[in-house]
């Protein structure tokens, strides 16, 4: 009899091994953005998509020697999975070479958030991102384009002298391109300077590549017009950097700037709200959505540019306006909801996700309020998106965002149900971490689950995938969900507890 059992438990221990190693077989949590990878010890700023034909596509920051946002050393690679489960190939889209990698130096030009998007109809991929002059970045950059206008068309300005000079002193522009080629012609003429520019803004003098030192490293690399060290150099203020694709993610076309349709000259800063894009239809077009930002006035606002030509062309919507108790509205996500209203969540000052919404495709919103049943830590980015999933009878939502309202941790994704009155009943909540965790960003995958990639340390980005049951809870795809520890002390709680008194308190008055 012994013997049989024995016979009997051994079989279990072998068919559990041989399941388990199915199963791991199946589903691996391989790392898009893992230290390390591309020889970059820091990634921040994720951002992930899944495309039409059911692959995945990824972006991130390469921070190299430490994670602090522009001026740094920074540039943008994305990666693609077949399934967003593994197989994930790199490719570095976005990258300056006045510095070697891996030297961080706040003089670097560099590259900085990221937003993605699909158009429905034509395939064509978008990614937006922030570009910066040497020594430039959200402290620092100057008030205005970087643009002149002649005839009616925009071009890039350039000195012979500093990236910080004053615009006045800009004399010379990038001309009109032709054959991947633009020449740097005099402002006040028009005439020639022999100097000219590839797609790229690397620049030529009579017709051959001039270079400089990279500094960090014994090698000469072509100059470009984001360099200080260049003979001619564009103005120190924030770019709109896109590129587009037509095969899926493996090629890129070249930048363009589009900056100049959408800013205005009284902006410094102007930035991408990383993650994702939107996608819509209005007036039978498809219109391409990305949230920005600026800090003319004396909070940042929140608005849109927007493209119904599928990129050709940009338009910038309304700045967005926003009641006392939210304060600045910042980085934000969109979601449909089912009667075609579009609905932006954003980075406040509430201490709760604030939400605004629009009837006119984008172009316009209603005022920002909170959303009194989400607290969240107001300095940092937040991820919203549709699922093609009902519960109840009910369109859902995703949200994933920093819970803590005093510091950037307790990540948590929350699931919210669309009711008729556009109102959101939040049913479930999964806890991430109860750590660390600031920015983040979710995807549908093609088979249902949800792509998952959040910051769960400084300048470190984890993937996980997830599983959304009938029942409107989260869980990893392995079935374990993380316990949730309350860090919180009393002197902490109690503050949550009076700062949830005050918006209730606001909100009866219409200010919140």
């Amino acid at each position: 009899m012994k013997k049989i059992i024995a016979a009997v438990m051994s079989a279990i221990l072998v068919f559990c091994f041989m399941s388990t190693m199915v199963y791991a077989t199946d589903v691996t949590y391989e790392q898009p953005f893992d230290t390390g990878t591309l020889d970059s010890e820091r990634y921040r700023i994720p951002a992930i998509l899944t495309l039409n034909d059911g692959s995945v596509l990824a972006a991130a920051d390469m921070r190299y020697g430490h994670g602090s946002d522009s001026p740094n050393n920074i540039d943008v690679v994305v990666a693609k999975s077949a399934d967003g489960y593994t197989g994930w190939e790199y490719n570095v889209i976005n990258h300056f070479d006045d510095y070697a990698d891996g030297v961080t130096e706040t003089a670097s030009a560099s590259f900085i958030d990221s937003a993605i998007v699909q158009s429905k109809k034509t395939d064509r991929i978008f990614i937006v991102t922030d570009a910066w002059t040497s020594e430039g970045g959200y402290p620092t950059c100057k008030k205005g384009t970087g643009f002149t206008t002649i005839n009616g068309e925009k071009y890039l300005l350039l000195t012979t002298g500093s990236v910080n000079d004053s615009l006045d002193t800009f004399k010379y522009y990038v001309g009109a391109f032709a054959d991947g080629f633009a020449p740097v012609l005099n402002l006040a003429d028009g005439s020639a300077t022999g100097y000219s520019v590839d797609a790229e803004y690397d620049l030529y003098k009579d017709g051959a590549p001039v270079y400089q030192q990279q500094v960090g490293s014994d090698k000469m690399v072509q100059q470009n017009v984001f360099y200080d060290a260049a003979d001619f150099c564009a103005y120190n203020t924030c770019y709109l950097w896109m590129r587009y694709s037509d095969d899926n993610g493996a090629t890129w076309s070249s930048p363009v700037m589009i900056s100049s349709q959408v800013k205005n000259d009284k902006e410094s800063f102007l930035g991408i709200g990383p993650g994702q894009g939107f996608v819509t239809e209005y007036n039978g077009n498809e219109r391409i959505i990305f949230c920005v930002y600026d800090n003319s006035g004396l909070v940042e606002k929140v608005s849109t540019i927007y493209s119904d030509d599928n990129g050709v062309t940009w338009q910038r919507g309304a700045e967005t306006s926003h009641k006392i108790g939210v304060g600045k509205t910042s980085e934000a996500q969109i979601v449909s909801l089912p009667d075609g209203t579009l609905r932006m969540y954003a980075r406040d000052d509430s201490f709760f996700v604030a939400y605004a919404d629009s009837t006119d495709g984008g172009a316009t919103w209603s005022k920002f309020q909170a959303d009194t049943n989400l607290p969240s830590n107001g300095n940092c980015m937040v991820s919203f998106i549709n699922v093609d999933k009902k519960i109840n009878g009910k369109n859902v939502i995703l949200g994933s965002f920093a819970s803590n309202q005093h510091e950037r941790a307790d990540g948590v994704v929350v699931v919210g149900l669309v009711n008729e009155d556009n109102s959101v009943e939040w049913i479930t909540k999964y806890h991430v971490t109860s750590d660390f965790f600031a920015y983040s960003c979710l995807t549908q995958l093609a088979d249902g689950n949800i792509g998952y990639l959040y910051e769960d340390e400084a300048a470190h980005i984890s993937y996980m995938v997830l599983t959304l049951a009938d029942d409107g809870t989260l869980s990893e795809i392995n079935g374990n969900n993380h316990q949730y520890v309350d860090n919180a002390d009393v002197g902490q709680k109690i503050l949550s507890f009076l700062i949830e008194i005050l918006v209730k308190f606001l909100t009866m008055f219409n200010l919140i």
